[in-house]
């Protein structure tokens, strides 16, 4: 018996769209195309989804549950591998997984911990983490809090063509709240215009913080929650100016499109970007570095501008493709099965 003679679950509790549920797509698509047998659980069914209609529309399986006790009747059947996804699932997924002798692989995707409610979440997820067989961690960051040892395995996306034609607009893509600080986007941008720059500036996404920044920044464009598959060619420079970051997809998502990013030095960033070669990497917090180099993009030549476009591409297909890091990540599959004893080479 083999890990394709497994069928493979990604569990994750899910309300959204962003670097979790991409990466579950991405690693899906790519385990489908591959001969796995995977399926993506929803944990909970919260109603219409983006990542239901992704998956449908990739013919990759996918059911709703109704809580935590149809998902350990689920995991009766076997031979079943359970990949975790998000501090919720993650903490039931583990639970349950001891419990019925499944074996277990955790993802530790986000570099926020949070407040609150979601801080205590965040320490229970963590603290957890010894009941999986195999933990993976996607920044180094991440891997430094959690109290196992866990595999550092980056983000990936799915190959693409460098585009023939690149946009023009500096873009934030993420969620419109405190964590990812848009309105730092709003105030280093708004200094472009001020300074007669001509660029436009878009933001794409939802959240708290929309209202407030259409409200008090009106050189932005805000284009809500859009599918960027629609929007990627008008952008031509990726602003992140998050707080805390893992490795964000929106990054490898930007660059492998040939959209190069500037970023404060958070999370896995600085060993995805090589500051001026094929991005900006900027001290966290630092409005004014940032400011400069989005300047230093605005003003740059086109020859300029496609020579780090080039470099972002090919980073991101030689270090951070589907095709270089899902085998890594099934090699960690067969080591969790391994460890239950079950699995012959």
């Amino acid at each position: 018996m083999s890990v394709h003679d497994w069928v493979i679950y990604q569990l994750l509790d899910s309300r959204g769209f962003g670097g979790i549920e991409s990466h579950v797509l991405n690693l899906s698509r790519w385990l489908n195309e591959n001969g796995y047998r995977n399926e993506v659980i929803f944990l909970n069914d919260h109603g219409e989804h983006p990542l239901k209609q992704a998956l449908t529309s990739e013919g990759i399986q996918w059911r709703c549950l109704s809580g935590y006790r149809e998902l350990s009747h689920q995991l009766i059947h076997s031979p079943s591998l359970l990949c975790t996804h998000g501090y919720k699932a993650g903490v039931i997924g583990r639970l349950l997984g001891r419990w019925h002798r499944v074996p277990v692989v955790s993802t530790y995707h986000s570099g926020d911990r949070g407040k609150g409610r979601l801080k205590m979440y965040s320490w229970l997820d963590e603290i957890t983490a010894f009941f999986a067989d195999r933990v993976i961690s996607v920044s180094a960051e991440i891997s430094a809090r959690l109290p196992v040892c866990s595999q550092q395995i980056v983000n990936f996306v799915a190959r693409e063509s460098f585009p023939t034609q690149r946009g023009k607009a500096i873009a934030f893509v993420g969620r419109l709240s405190a964590e990812k600080d848009p309105e730092a986007f709003a105030r280093i941008t708004q200094d472009l215009k001020n300074q007669s720059l001509n660029v436009p500036c878009h933001v794409y996404g939802d959240g708290p913080d929309k209202a407030r920044l259409q409200e008090r920044f009106p050189h932005l464009t805000c284009f809500g929650h859009v599918d960027m598959a629609q929007h990627w060619h008008e952008i031509g420079l990726l602003c992140i100016t998050s707080k805390a970051e893992g490795l964000p997809l929106v990054a490898l998502e930007a660059m492998v499109r040939g959209i190069p990013v500037a970023s404060y030095a958070i999370g896995g960033l600085p060993d995805l970007i090589e500051h001026r070669r094929n991005g900006w990497l900027i001290p966290a917090g630092d409005e004014t570095r940032m400011s400069q180099a989005l300047q230093s993009w605005a003003v740059a030549d086109a020859t300029e501008k496609a020579a780090i476009a080039v470099s972002a591409h090919h980073h991101i297909v030689r270090h951070y493709s589907d095709d270089t890091v899902c085998p890594r990540i099934v090699e960690l599959y067969k080591q969790a099965i391994q460890r239950h004893g079950q699995l012959v080479w």
